[in-house]
């Protein structure tokens, strides 16, 4: 099975991810996702008042807590692809292996 992701779906994943990591609420946590041909990734989450940097692991990272904690998927069973383009912004494609 395949899921897709929008950015604002990514976006939620890195509110949600970073809340847990922050003991925060995910509505407190802003987030700018960003991509740089030659870094990858990244994300900056503002919680608190504190401006914290993600990588691309991290940002797979939340989408697959985020899938952990909302709709139980087992994250060791997803495979988690990120990408950007100009027309559709940031997408992720989750592959979802057998969970048994």
């Amino acid at each position: 099975m395949e899921l897709l992701f929008n950015e604002q779906d990514i976006v939620d994943s890195v509110c949600v991810y970073t809340a847990e990591e922050e003991d925060a609420n995910p509505e407190q946590v802003e987030v700018d996702l960003e991509f740089n041909p030659s870094s990858g990734f990244a994300a900056t989450a503002i919680v608190h008042g504190r401006t914290i940097r993600l990588n691309e692991q991290d940002v797979i990272d939340a989408v697959a807590v985020y899938l952990r904690d909302y709709h139980q998927f087992i994250p060791e069973s997803l495979l988690i692809e990120l990408s950007f383009s100009e027309k559709e912004q940031f997408t992720a494609s989750i592959q979802v292996r057998n969970q048994y």
